[in-house]
């Protein structure tokens, strides 16, 4: 295999072009939200595996999505989700998640011992419940 077959690879190979919010919102079913809390938690699978806090920092400093560079299209969900994606694929079961406030997403691991750990994947900083509040506006979506 050549280094240009190894280039072309990772070229694009689909144009993509812009839809606009309203019709990504036109898309979607109509769900009602009328409910005291509008936090909502949603477990994707039934098996989880987790590990000390220790154990996730050696695993977390292997992944490189805080390499990536924040820019207008590749913002907070990009690195939430790409984070989120390269773990996954070593560690298919892991209790990771990503969580969205008002303004900002970032991700969610729960420890071995039930503990959740909020994960800035743009700095791989690791903060507590009460540190994140401090940060960010209330939480309103959680997938897990």
């Amino acid at each position: 295999m050549k280094l240009q077959d190894i280039l072309n690879y990772f070229k694009p190979k689909v144009k993509l072009i812009r839809i606009d919010e309203v019709e990504i919102k036109n898309s979607l079913p109509k769900i009602d939200y009328k409910v005291l809390n509008p936090t909502r938690h949603y477990l994707l699978d039934h098996n989880y595996h987790s590990c000390t806090l220790k154990e996730f920092k050696d695993i977390l400093s292997k992944d490189f999505t805080n390499w990536k560079i924040y820019h207008k299209d590749y913002d907070c969900d990009n690195f939430a989700f790409k984070l989120h994606s390269n773990l996954k694929d070593k560690y298919p079961t892991l209790a990771l998640g990503i969580v969205f406030s008002k303004a900002h997403a970032f991700n969610i691991f729960i420890d071995k011992f039930g503990k959740a750990h909020y994960i800035e994947p743009q700095n791989d900083k690791i903060y507590s419940f009460n540190q994140l509040t401090k940060l960010y506006d209330s939480i309103k979506l959680i997938l897990i």
